[in-house]
């Protein structure tokens, strides 16, 4: 999925002289599934994206790219999920909140997938109407 992710990222990308209006663009979309992989890396592409004149396209690229192309980091993940569990915690149910705890538990320790709990997420971001998750990548990235 993540090597999608990159193709559709490069396509929405390719003319090199692009406004930097769609790069910030793209990265709304790409913002958690870098977070999940490497926070160092979202923190990087964010300064990059402070440049306003003579920002880089191929480097906020590269550095997309090679976020994308990491392993899975259980810590960096659940990071990621408390971020977009974020979107949630003042509009979820008690019985919503005790089950991602409990998820988020479970994949801490090993007992639970990745896939599942943002399978979880992503319906809570279609039951609660969140645009703003469901138009991201975040669900789409493995």
């Amino acid at each position: 999925m993540n090597n999608e992710i990159l193709t559709q990222v490069k396509t929405n990308l390719q003319n090199k002289n692009i406004p930097i209006k769609k790069i910030e663009q793209e990265w709304s979309k790409l913002k958690y599934a870098v977070l999940e992989k490497s926070p160092q890396l979202y923190n990087e592409i964010r300064q990059l994206l402070t440049v306003k004149v003579g920002y880089s396209r191929d480097e906020f690229l590269r550095l997309t790219e090679l976020a994308l192309t990491l392993d899975e980091n259980t810590g960096y993940a659940v990071n990621a999920l408390q971020h977009v569990w974020g979107y949630f915690k003042k509009l979820a149910t008690d019985d919503e909140r005790s089950e991602f705890e409990k998820k988020l538990r479970d994949y801490a320790s090993g007992s639970e997938s990745l896939s599942n709990i943002k399978e979880f997420l992503y319906k809570l971001s279609v039951k609660y109407q969140r645009a703003y998750l469901l138009k991201s990548y975040y669900f789409q990235s493995k």
